[in-house]
Order: C-alpha cells, then sequence, then structure tokens
C-alpha cells in the first residue's frame, strides 16, 4: 500500500461509527456478509429518470451524518481471515479522532497484548509503531487536491466524507436488508468496485449502518486474494472534548527503538491499478 494511504487509514477507520441510541440490545452482527453473490440488477434500456429509492434516502442521511463528525473516542475490534495462510486474528483496542485529520490508534492482539499495532496521526505526518523491529516508521501527508477531501483515493474513503452522488458513481450499491419488526437496528448495504483502481483494492465489501442514526456500526471487505478484514465499532462517543496534545508528535524514539522517515511516493491516479489493501503490521 502507497504510504499516503496508509497514512490516512486511522483518521477514516475511526470516522466509521457513532454509538447509536437504540431501544434495546441490538443481536451481534454476522461475520460474513448475506447474500454475497447476488448479482446487482443492471437497469431497463431507455428507462425514465428513477425516482429516489430507499438507498438513496439513506445514503444522503449517511452522508449527512458523517459530515457532522467533529470527534471520536471509540473502542475497535479489527478481526481478519488468512485465506493462504488458513489464519484468523482479532486485534481489540481504543482510538480517538479529531477533526479533520488528528488521530490515535492502538490495538493489541487477543489473547497475546505483547503484540499490538499503534498509529499516530498529527495531521502532517503518521507515526507506525512496529514493536518487532522497535521502529517507527514516519510517513509524510501530501496535501489533498484541489476541490477534493484528503482521504479521496481509496475505498476507505467511502467512509469517511464521501458524497452520496460520489460513492454511486465509483460503486454498485444494493440496499441487501432494510429493517423489519425483526431487525430494527442496522441497514445492510453492499458494495461493489467499478474501476480498476478500487478493484485492486477490494472486491466485494458491506457497510452496516445504525437505523437510529445512520452512522456505521461495521465495515467489512474482502481482498482481491480472497482474505477478509472486518472493522467493527461497538462503542463510539461522538463530540467530546479531546485534549490535543494526544496527538502530538514524538520528540524521539523510545529507548532501544529507531524513528525512521519514509520517502514520499508519487499518488497513483484513482483509476489506475493500485496495490491491494494490507493489513497493519501485527509484529510478528
Amino acid at each position: 500500500m502507497r504510504p499516503f494511504r496508509l497514512a490516512l487509514l486511522v483518521p477514516m477507520l475511526l470516522a466509521i461509527g457513532v454509538k447509536a441510541q437504540q431501544p434495546a440490545q441490538p443481536p451481534k452482527l454476522p461475520q460474513t456478509p448475506p447474500d454475497k453473490s447476488a448479482p446487482a440488477t443492471p437497469p431497463a434500456k431507455d428507462a425514465a429518470p428513477a425516482t429516489p429509492t430507499k438507498l438513496d434516502t439513506y445514503l444522503a442521511r449517511w452522508e449527512k451524518e458523517m459530515q457532522s463528525i467533529q470527534t471520536l473516542t471509540a473502542e475497535i475490534t479489527r478481526s481478519s481471515k488468512d485465506k493462504v495462510w488458513q489464519t484468523d486474528e482479532t486485534f481489540v483496542g481504543k482510538a480517538k479522532y479529531q477533526k479533520p485529520n488528528l488521530a490515535v490508534m492502538e490495538l493489541q492482539k487477543k489473547g497475546n497484548p505483547q503484540v499490538y499495532e499503534k498509529y499516530l496521526c498529527t495531521g502532517s505526518f503518521l507515526y507506525q509503531y512496529v514493536p518487532a523491529s522497535k521502529v517507527i516508521h514516519v510517513y509524510e501527508l501530501p496535501p489533498p487536491k484541489a476541490g477534493q477531501p484528503a482521504t479521496d483515493d481509496n475505498f476507505l474513503s467511502f467512509f469517511f466524507g464521501m458524497k452520496a452522488d460520489e460513492a454511486k458513481r465509483r460503486y454498485d450499491l444494493k440496499l441487501v436488508k432494510d429493517t423489519d419488526e425483526k431487525n430494527p437496528w442496522y441497514i445492510y448495504i453492499e458494495v461493489l468496485p467499478k474501476t480498476p483502481g478500487d478493484k485492486a483494492d477490494f472486491t466485494k465489501a458491506r457497510l452496516v449502518l445504525n437505523a437510529s442514526n445512520f452512522l456505521p456500526r461495521q465495515v467489512w471487505f474482502e481482498q482481491p486474494n480472497g482474505n477478509e478484514l472486518m472493522w467493527d465499532l461497538p462503542k463510539v462517543v461522538r463530540d467530546q472534548a479531546i485534549d490535543r496534545a494526544e496527538f502530538a508528535a514524538p520528540t524521539a524514539a523510545p529507548p532501544g527503538w529507531n524513528m525512521v522517515k519514509v520517502p514520499r511516493a508519487e499518488a497513483t491516479p484513482r483509476d489506475e491499478p493500485k496495490p491491494s489493501v494490507v493489513r497493519p503490521s501485527n509484529g510478528k
């Protein structure tokens, strides 16, 4: 993954969910998306302009709510399935985010807290802590393109500040499960890539929205190599004051560690093939 896309990973993932005020405790979300193989229905030729659908209404509400976020503190669970090595991993931890691009996230491997990850985004730089080699990689963040948010160049931008019209242009979106009497809590949306660049990032994805506030609760996606990644935010508190010092850059590496600045790579145009999304280092 290009360094600037890794650098954007933290703030984007922190911004994909807000704690819902729900009338009852919702059930545990499924670990694989429903109807994974169901194809999207192609539009009829020469059809009249479609009236707004339920999905259009949901996307408009989602866009509005996502843009209103100022700060977040979150509990995070990240689960991954490696189809090549036949392994499953789960990391749990906490994260904090402050608009527009300040973030810190720490995750520990479930059952083995000595294996951990830490990311710190100061707005100008991303610091990636790699415990296995005792190195802090420092990535310089490039400025956003004119007229575009800094997150506009990869799939995860779908969950952070992308407008509903742009989402529909770049992805095939399908409402696969709506709320009903048995499921009053969640809305399930299937996401399929259209451009070569997005297809290099993922083959299919699922966004789960909280029906109470139209903010994402869970993101699942499948990479081109078949690996799966799930981000779940079961508890998030929004718009509470966060001390800016929590996002301060380290002045020096810890004893025994090294700090290494990574040369900036040039951005690849969005519609060209890009490297697949890579899981953050787990310290192994």
